[in-house]
């Protein structure tokens, strides 16, 4: 490994971590199966719920990751609400309907997917040369899911179009970057427990979509979890799990900050 981090590995989990992840998950939805419509109290629950799996689950970095579903979860949810993709009912105390515990809630799902993105069988090869490097994956992935974002805002009450449309480019990103096994495998079961998961929330009356097709979901939304979350989002994950440990080894080999080298100069 080389003095600026460049051949540091991001931390593995292990299949124990992955499942007392998601059974934080399962609890904090039993909460919305029998306190969904109380907002304050279920305020309280998440925010206890999530207190407790930091405690219990100590990883390096998980705070990063549930910044990240706060900001970027409750940006999404702000941005469906306004294009009527889908609707919570719960009452809200925010200037948008979007109950408070649910931005806490986006920040448990993050880390709960960050670990199952770390298990050595989804893992896959370590990145090489620089993590953030416009290579065409990421710039596959990234215009994939601009479109697939635009296009659901545009067409979410024209089935069959969102449907067709997001096949047909989920279809090509396959073609043009195809999926490893590791990926592959990761797609199979992300749809399997992301689906499952998304139907639990919606049968306890957490969420409603326009135009259900399967156990309250609309066809489109099965297309987007195979994309999504196996590709989409590992692979943000990736580079930014790579970054943050080319940084940890670049400050553990003693390598001066640049205000320090300076000082020095």
């Amino acid at each position: 490994m080389g003095a600026d981090g460049a051949g540091a590995v991001p931390e593995s989990t292990t299949m124990k971590q992955v499942v007392l992840e998601f059974v934080f998950l399962w609890i904090a939805a039993g909460f919305v199966a029998f306190f969904g419509e109380n907002t304050p109290l279920m305020s309280v629950l998440i925010g206890a719920t999530i207190i407790v799996r930091f405690l219990v689950i100590r990883r390096r970095h998980d705070w990063v990751f549930f910044l990240l579903g706060f900001l970027l979860g409750g940006g999404n949810d702000y941005l469906s609400m306004a294009r009527d993709v889908y609707r919570y009912t719960p009452t809200t105390f925010l200037p948008v309907p979007i109950p408070f515990w649910m931005l806490v809630f986006w920040g448990q799902i993050f880390v709960a997917f960050r670990q199952l993105f770390r298990l050595p069988v989804f893992a896959g090869e370590p990145l090489e040369g620089k993590a953030w490097r416009p290579d065409l994956r990421l710039i596959a992935d990234v215009s994939v899911f601009v479109i697939l974002r635009v296009l659901i805002y545009m067409f979410v009450r024209q089935e069959p179009i969102p449907t067709i449309v997001f096949a047909s480019v989920v279809l090509l990103r396959f073609i043009v970057v195809p999926p490893k096994k590791n990926e592959w495998l990761l797609v199979a079961v992300t749809v399997v427990l992301g689906l499952s998961y998304e139907a639990a929330l919606i049968a306890f009356g957490l969420y409603v979509y326009y135009d259900p097709v399967f156990l309250g979901m609309p066809a489109w939304l099965m297309i987007y979890w195979a994309f999504m979350i196996p590709l989409f989002m590992k692979g943000i994950f990736d580079r930014i799990e790579t970054s943050l440990a080319r940084r940890d080894a670049s400050r553990a080999a003693g390598k001066p900050s640049r205000g320090s080298a300076e000082q020095g100069a």
